[in-house]
């Protein structure tokens, strides 16, 4: 499955989320969406599953810029019983095919073990791009919940076949508060 991620500049004020309504209405019939606002200062998000097109548009009071397509090629649920409040959206771009070997082993045998059994994380899905790009959308109850995800994330040892240079930092982290959340059951899972 497809999906498409878009940063949206002109997000209103946190007692406006009328623009939600517009970029929902805008979209042609996605298999899922996801709308959410920054916590601060920064751009909002939208994630468009199901389609590939990837440019930008106006809705309201709102401009989403050139959206990123990804193919969705995992998709695994959490304890938590939701409903999802934020999104953590982490992005690597542009790298090596043994970089991106290493990631999606790592995040099987290391990464997903280490978060998995957290209360409160509903999930997570990975994109990837065809030039080396990666993105994680990961869905959770509370801040908490994605903060308690980062430590024990960072608290697991390398496994013996990983390779530091091979498992460098994202390019972007974002946490964001979810104001619409419908992920396709369609969607790949591991």
């Amino acid at each position: 499955m497809q999906a498409t991620v878009h940063l949206v500049d002109g997000v209103p004020g946190p007692q406006d989320n009328s623009w939600v309504d517009a970029v929902l209405a805008h979209l042609d019939r996605p298999a899922g969406t996801l709308v959410a606002r920054p916590i601060g200062l920064g751009p909002g998000l939208v994630v468009a599953f199901g389609t590939a097109a990837t440019a930008g548009f106006t809705a309201g009071p709102v401009t989403a810029g050139p959206g990123t397509a990804y193919e969705i090629v995992e998709q695994r649920a959490g304890r938590g019983i939701g409903p999802a409040r934020y999104l953590q959206l982490t992005t690597f771009t542009g790298r090596s095919p043994q970089w991106c070997a290493a990631f999606d082993r790592s995040n099987a045998e290391r990464i997903w073990p280490a978060v998995q059994n957290l209360p409160g994380l509903i999930g997570t899905l990975v994109g990837s791009t065809s030039d080396g790009g990666r993105v994680v959308l990961t869905l959770a109850e509370s801040v908490e919940t994605l903060e308690a995800g980062a430590a024990a994330i960072l608290s697991t040892e390398l496994l013996p076949w990983e390779k530091p240079e091979h498992l460098t930092g994202p390019d972007g982290l974002a946490t964001l508060r979810l104001l619409h959340a419908d992920v396709p059951a369609a969607a790949p899972s591991a």
